[in-house]
């Protein structure tokens, strides 16, 4: 475990906030080129998952280790870990072969890369206080469950999905959307388990290690 305060910790934050930000400008462009709505482009979890872990890193670029609670705050870190996660695991298996609208930049960049930055700065710089599952669920969930809702009711009103899983027409009604999701939930559960408990362990044995006299404190 390394402090948020290095200079390269710090470094490599702020590269890849932009990095994630350059992509989404690329992607955005990309679609109002192709005469998308702008509603429409924000409306991808994708895009605001990605927007989020932009916001995150920055923050923790020009605030390192500042901002009150401590548990608070490893809570709105961990939230985009989730969130990208989410979008990872869902693109790999649900989206991978489907044709693909993003320019090939903002695919790996959106997709692919930022999952994995943000669970290896988790890793990196793990929570300094124990976060409880039940917490972090709670207040992790929120965003995805408030944007379900947005989708499905708005997808209703004007027939378009961003995503072809989450469209009843397409999957052959909402009973099967309802079941994918759930499965989508049940996995966001786990993960959620996972990351707290993969940041606790890290913690743990860098806390044990001090102890020890084999870590620099």
């Amino acid at each position: 475990m390394v402090s948020s305060k290095i200079w390269w910790v710090r470094g490599y934050r702020l590269i890849f906030a932009l990095l994630a930000l350059i992509a989404l400008i690329a992607q955005w462009m990309q679609s109002l080129g192709a005469q998308r709505s702008t509603i429409d482009f924000f409306s991808y979890f994708t895009i605001q998952s990605n927007l989020i872990a932009v916001a995150v890193l920055l923050w923790g670029t020009l605030k390192p280790g500042e901002g009150g609670d401590g548990r608070a705050r490893y809570l709105f870190r961990g939230a985009p870990v989730l969130y990208l996660g989410i979008t990872g695991v869902v693109f790999a298996l649900l989206l991978s072969n489907q044709p693909q609208v993003t320019a090939a930049f903002a695919n790996t960049v959106l997709h692919k890369l930022m999952p994995v930055i943000m669970m290896a700065d988790w890793i990196l710089v793990p929570p300094g206080q124990a976060i409880s599952v039940r917490r972090a669920a709670a207040l992790w969930l929120i965003y995805p469950t408030a944007w379900l809702a947005y989708t499905m009711i708005r997808g209703a009103a004007i027939d378009w999905y961003p995503y072809p899983f989450l469209n009843p027409h397409v999957m052959g009604g909402y009973g099967r959307v309802l079941a994918l999701l759930l499965g989508i939930v049940i996995g966001a559960v786990v993960f959620t388990a996972i990351i707290v408990w993969s940041g606790r362990l890290v913690s743990e044995k860098t806390d044990a290690g001090r102890r020890l006299g084999r870590l620099p404190q």
